[in-house]
């Protein structure tokens, strides 16, 4: 398989993605989408992609599945620049729907991922989601200069993402396929029931995604009413976190493959950072600084939690389905929960301090969930 085929992929896969993702769930907020709909926005990509990706196991040509759900989400990008953004409703199934294609999508990756980082997981894994950042990290940067404050501009940023991705599925048609003779399929329920070491990860990484989740709710609602940002502002937070990701990406990929529990604690426990920051901060500069850490963080994420998958399984598709699915239902669960809450509690103290309290408890929740991961 072309190394550099794929590295071509995924540059600029994330580019297009780094011109709009990272602003949805702002951009919700924004446009007035209630607190529960910013609650499926924040975790749709977690959710919704997991729950397609368990009957996706069965596919033979990942390859070929990597190709059309790259076309179908360059025609859902394109419904979302000229009919969906600005309208609640008709914003939040597109996105759902994008979340789900996207989901396809991540799937098929992360079984070429799989392939090619047999021998070599963290090095291999943290070498393509370098590439990745590269092209996010830019597109985000753009994004942020070109809108401001200025939200109507974001239809065009939605097209530039469709025709980005469009080009990508044309190019995606030269990737060859691979032999997919070496896969058994196993039930789900059987490997939960054989597998305890993979079953016992995928409950405390649920769990963790309950907690982790409950926050990003809280993030849009802090970044809107608490510190008044705009675009240009979310765009800096991200690009300092891609930035710092870029930095630290090898080295968090060569030191997970020499300490791979270290690694997944630290991994989740450095995410207490970013709830203490939003409910603490007076300032944006406090957010800036605080993304700092999301090097590391981001960094493990993109490595340690699916290595350990691949690497405790035999049937990869299903045990990668089964990872997927527990964690976006975690993130649903979290969101949702999060989404009701605060609308309850902002009835007693304000919007305001009902958004601090929230995220001052997510942040000591994650601290205690994150001990969880020196017991894998």
């Amino acid at each position: 398989m072309d190394h550099k085929k794929l590295k071509n992929y995924i540059l600029i896969q994330n580019l297009a993605n780094g011109l709009a993702s990272p602003f949805m769930s702002f951009l919700a907020t924004v446009i007035g989408v209630p607190n529960v709909g910013i609650s499926i926005v924040s975790s749709a990509s977690s959710f919704f992609s997991g729950v397609v990706q368990l009957p996706l196991r069965r596919v033979r040509q990942v390859e070929q599945l990597l190709k059309f759900s790259t076309l179908l989400l360059a025609v859902l990008w394109f419904i979302m620049a000229f009919i969906a953004y600005g309208n609640p409703t008709m914003y939040l199934i597109t996105y759902v729907l994008i979340a789900g294609i996207g989901g396809a999508n991540s799937f098929a990756w992360a079984l070429i991922m799989e392939r090619l980082s047999r021998g070599s997981r963290g090095w291999v894994l943290a070498n393509f989601a370098f590439y990745g950042s590269i092209g996010s990290l830019l597109a985000t940067l753009i994004t942020g200069v070109i809108v401001g404050s200025n939200y109507v501009v974001m239809h065009y940023v939605f097209m530039t993402t469709a025709s980005l991705i469009f080009i990508n599925a044309i190019n995606a048609w030269s990737i060859e396929s691979a032999d997919p003779s070496d896969q058994v399929i196993t039930e789900p329920l059987s490997m939960l029931r054989s597998n305890r070491k993979l079953t016992r990860f995928l409950l405390i990484n649920t769990l963790f995604a309950i907690v982790w989740s409950f926050a990003w709710p809280l993030f849009p609602l802090a970044q809107v009413y608490l510190l008044n940002m705009n675009v240009e502002q979310l765009a800096i937070v991200n690009v300092i976190s891609g930035v710092s990701t870029l930095v630290l990406q090898r080295f968090v990929g060569r030191w997970f493959d020499r300490n791979r529990k270290l690694v997944m604690f630290l991994g989740r426990f450095l995410l207490v950072t970013f709830p203490l920051s939003y409910a603490l901060a007076n300032n944006v500069y406090v957010i800036y600084l605080a993304n700092t850490v999301a090097g590391f963080t981001n960094s493990v994420s993109n490595v340690a939690y699916i290595s350990f998958v691949y690497d405790n399984s035999e049937d990869r598709r299903t045990a990668v389905s089964l990872y997927n699915l527990f964690y976006g239902v975690g993130t649903l669960i979290g969101s949702l929960i999060s989404g009701a809450l605060v609308t309850v509690v902002a009835n007693y103290v304000g919007l305001k301090d009902s958004v601090r309290y929230m995220l001052l408890g997510d942040a000591a929740a994650r601290a205690l969930t994150a001990t969880l991961y020196m017991s894998v």
